[in-house]
């Protein structure tokens, strides 16, 4: 398959964008755009933030304009934003007078989760008020091996833009940034979108890979080439589809793998048609057609409002996704959280945005760009001084974990050819790398900013979801030891384990990954639990040993590996990791 080649395309299409809509600005080292908050009265609006990979245009930054977001900022093609750029994007739209706190919007993605996540934590250590909602309205996915798996987020996140932006601009000067996540949260739960597409799409500046054959589609494929959960062979007629495929997967009951939402016979239901980017308008229009006529033969739903357009795409994929959400329950659950207001979705849906890619948009009035002062986006790695340490001890274990890792690197490399994508070994082994030339520059004179700044480097060089998983990891940590130690009081054996404890409890708040989902959790866990148990560090990391030979037992149910075959064998890339480091520093400090 042909594609036209962009150098730097991400940063270009965001430069054409703006060029398109001189009412934003664009901050081209951090990939973010973004406009003024523009409220009367003098009345304070939340600002929301979006984002994610590149290549599902028009979202995000389609979607930033008055009455719905507030920003957006773009990581690499079908890669998350860095913790650095969303921090920073978090920064500007706080800097905004007319700001009244900051809601990110997010997608169901592990590397979404975990930057985001991340940001957050940094934003509120500076004082912002930031929370986070999590879009995921995938039904293909299903709740599979006995336990309940994300859904990951689809066309619906649209919807949740939409809404919850109108619902900031009218309300949010009261309700705050707890108010619209709530109503974010009220959105996600009444959402369900399936999608179908007759093969992957093309990936700029990559060779064009596919397993379908011409005879071939499939079913609940996801926006970044991810498995479906179902091929199609032969290749069924728009109605099949429709009609035999997707809409029973959105609406059966029996199927309870899948059966996320209610729709009873009187309520009202939005419908929406999303092109997943390669399929032309006269057949999107026509799938409009056939779902609404299906909706009405099959489940006596007749929608009362239907959005079809090219909302979110996988750059140019063949296929289209059926969202729908329940209206009549969203509006109950609306007036129950605020029964102060006369409120319902239809409100919210048909509230007024200039964002320039939502559908039925207005005409834009020539606004000037705002304007924004870069010495806000000074980095800042701040953290409470807390817990005096042995630094040259600790600066030998931490090294020579990092020389472990180094040389595991081929074998862990080896194990997730096999499980993954192939980068697991890299990504650590550059992790390493990055604290071992910059561990002798940082602050030490408490080991809560040390544990801060190396929580920075892990995120900057090790990248992808294993840095976010370690950075949090981390910066829960370092606020442990602020929480557990005075700034001039020794860190001991208890207040470590408490420290450790306390930084596995900020990782399981963004993560749902635990002992024996075939992760490095398999191995953290144990280790901690082990050292909390008996404050001796061999011992503990004979538990991370143990516990990364057990994932050789066990099927994946998290990350990349659990979309292969059966992971049996193979022990879990990441939890070998996590031992090689632990063990590497245990043979420094002996």
């Amino acid at each position: 398959m042909k594609s036209f080649e962009v150098s730097d395309s991400v940063l270009t299409s965001l430069q054409g964008f703006v060029q398109c809509n001189p009412s934003l600005t664009l901050v081209e080292s951090e990939k973010i755009i973004y406009r003024k908050q523009n409220t009367t009265n003098g009345k304070k609006t939340v600002g929301l933030i979006s984002g994610g990979g590149a290549g599902h245009e028009p979202t995000h930054a389609g979607f930033v304009g008055k009455g719905m977001l507030t920003a957006a900022v773009s990581g690499d093609i079908f890669a998350s934003p860095s913790t650095r750029q969303i921090l920073n994007a978090i920064k500007l739209v706080n800097n905004d007078p007319s700001t009244n706190g900051v809601l990110l919007i997010i997608k169901s993605y592990t590397g979404d989760i975990l930057h985001f996540s991340l940001a957050a934590e940094r934003a509120k250590a500076i004082g912002i008020n930031c929370e986070i909602a999590c879009v995921g309205d995938d039904v293909a996915v299903g709740r599979e091996k006995g336990k309940f798996v994300p859904r990951r987020a689809l066309a619906g996140t649209v919807l949740v833009h939409k809404c919850v932006g109108a619902f900031a601009e009218l309300y949010s000067d009261k309700y705050g940034v707890a108010g619209c996540q709530k109503v974010a949260n009220i959105l996600n739960d009444n959402l369900v979108t399936i999608g179908a597409s007759l093969d992957h799409c093309q990936v700029p500046g990559r060779k064009y890979e596919s397993e379908l054959t011409e005879n071939q589609m499939e079913l609940g494929m996801g926006i970044h080439n991810e498995p479906g959960v179902q091929v199609l062979e032969p290749i069924p007629s728009a109605e099949k589809l429709v009609g035999e495929y997707m809409l029973p997967k959105l609406l059966d009951p029996k199927d309870k793998n899948r059966y996320f939402v209610d729709f009873e016979k009187n309520d009202d239901v939005i419908l929406l048609v999303n092109n997943l980017g390669g399929v032309s308008n006269f057949v999107i229009t026509s799938i409009v057609k056939i779902t609404t006529d299906l909706l009405l033969k099959n489940y006596n739903i007749k929608p009362k409002h239907t959005i079809s357009g090219t909302l979110m795409t996988a750059f140019n994929g063949n296929g289209f996704s059926i969202t729908l959400i329940n209206a009549s329950k969203t509006s109950k659950s609306l007036s129950e959280s605020f029964q102060s207001l006369d409120i319902n979705l239809f409100d919210l849906l048909n509230h007024p945005t200039d964002a320039t890619s939502w559908p039925q948009q207005h005409d834009l009035s020539k606004i000037a760009p705002p304007t924004y002062n870069p010495s806000i986006l000074k980095e800042e790695i701040t953290a409470q001084p807390a817990g005096k340490f042995d630094f040259a001890l600790f600066s030998k274990m931490i090294q020579g974990g990092a020389e472990s890792i180094i040389k595991a690197e081929p074998h862990i490399t080896e194990l997730d050819t096999h499980v993954g994508d192939g980068d697991c070994g890299y990504t650590l082994a550059a992790g390493a790398k990055g604290i071992n030339e910059n561990l002798t520059s940082i602050p030490h004179k408490s080991l809560s900013i040390t544990l801060a700044y190396i929580s920075d480097l892990v995120e900057k060089y090790m990248g992808g979801t294993s840095g976010g998983l370690y950075s949090l990891l981390i910066t829960g940590i370092s606020k442990g030891v602020i929480t557990y130690c005075g700034e001039n009081e020794q860190v001991t054996p208890e207040t470590l384990a408490k420290s450790l404890e306390y930084g596995l409890e900020t990782l399981y708040r963004s993560t749902n990954a635990r002992p024996g989902d075939y992760t490095m959790v398999d191995a953290l866990e144990p280790f901690i639990k082990t050292f909390e148990k008996t404050k001796n560090f061999s011992e503990a990391v004979l538990a991370a040993k143990k516990g990364a030979e057990q994932t050789a037992k066990i099927d994946a149910k998290f990350g990349r590996a659990s979309y292969v075959g059966s992971t049996t064998n193979i022990p879990d890339p990441g939890a070998v990791g996590f031992y090689e480091f632990v063990a590497g520093m245990e043979k420094a400090a002996k």
